[in-house]
């Protein structure tokens, strides 16, 4: 389908101004110009995009959906057109990256740590959330990476490229006088222990409930929290011991006030970075994946 963008961008300026005469003023042309165009692109996708009420006019649900894609489309175009201000020599460019609640902010920092630096990033903005909320908002171009804890679901209807930047081993944690208790005989001291465990059928999950089968040790879920933040205050409370890297075990001890009771055998948390197809060629992000990988 072939689209005329001058009037989806007339469009667009008419559903920001709520009306054809607002939008006539701002764009310096006849309100009877931009509604022949609006007319010829309703025409052209076969669905209304504005109802009218009174001197106003409303958006229809079609086109609100078409308005944000156009959101989308011009806020790029916007960025784009900045990159131009300073002479080719300076190209400056805003970066969003969408961060899994179930990853360590302290990893995050050192991965991000070449982009809040390299002198081609003007803006970093990252965004918390839920890995499939994460990569729906890259579908959408929202995002430029995810950084995430779970390996790629191979039914995305979109291509992303799986990066694997980190690895790490994983131990159960908890508050001082806990661990005092626990760690003589461990692991068989885990027994009907209570403990906090990441969302359900994670991968992280699954290979502790496996392992402690294994063990013939039978514990207590007091909860699945898949925010490390939320996990770690809820252990140093006391709720229940907890699964955290070993990777962040400093951190841990000295933010948190708990330590580490014992590792788990062949238990790994892997972390990936995810990039959409249109940006797997771009130097800023092939010498960030290379520069998270380094990272311990």
């Amino acid at each position: 389908m072939n689209i005329n963008f001058n009037h989806l961008y007339y469009f667009w300026q008419v559903s920001n101004e709520g009306s054809i005469a607002g939008a006539s003023k701002v764009l310096h042309l006849t309100p009877q110009t931009i509604s022949a165009q609006l007319s010829s692109l309703e025409d052209r996708l076969g669905k209304p995009l504005f109802i009218r009420e009174g001197r106003g006019l409303r958006l229809t649900d079609f086109g609100i959906l078409t308005k944000q894609y156009a959101d989308d489309m011009f806020s790029i175009a916007k960025e784009w057109l900045e990159t131009t201000q300073d002479g080719a020599t300076a190209i400056h460019r805003t970066l969003k990256v969408g961060i899994s609640d179930a990853i360590p902010k302290s990893l995050v920092s050192k991965w991000l740590a070449p982009l809040i630096e390299n002198e081609q990033v003007a803006n970093l903005h990252c965004i918390d959330g839920q890995q499939s909320e994460l990569l729906a908002q890259m579908a959408m171009h929202k995002l430029d990476i995810v950084l995430a804890d779970k390996p790629l679901d191979s039914n995305l209807p979109f291509k992303v490229f799986c990066h694997e930047i980190g690895k790490s081993q994983i131990g159960f944690y908890g508050s001082v006088s806990t661990c005092e208790a626990l760690r003589t005989n461990y692991p068989e001291s885990l027994q009907a222990q209570p403990i906090i465990l990441p969302a359900k059928h994670s991968p992280v999950t699954n290979s502790i409930q496996f392992w402690l089968q294994e063990q013939n040790i039978e514990i207590k879920v007091a909860g699945h929290v898949d925010d490390s933040a939320l996990m770690k205050a809820l252990g140093q409370q006391g709720f229940g011991i907890f699964p955290a890297p070993l990777s962040i075990k400093s951190e841990l001890q000295r933010h948190y006030d708990v330590c580490l009771i014992g590792t788990i055998e062949s238990t790994y948390q892997n972390y990936y970075a995810f990039t959409p197809d249109r940006l797997i060629k771009d130097s800023i992000f092939s010498e960030f994946v290379n520069f998270a990988k380094g990272v311990s």
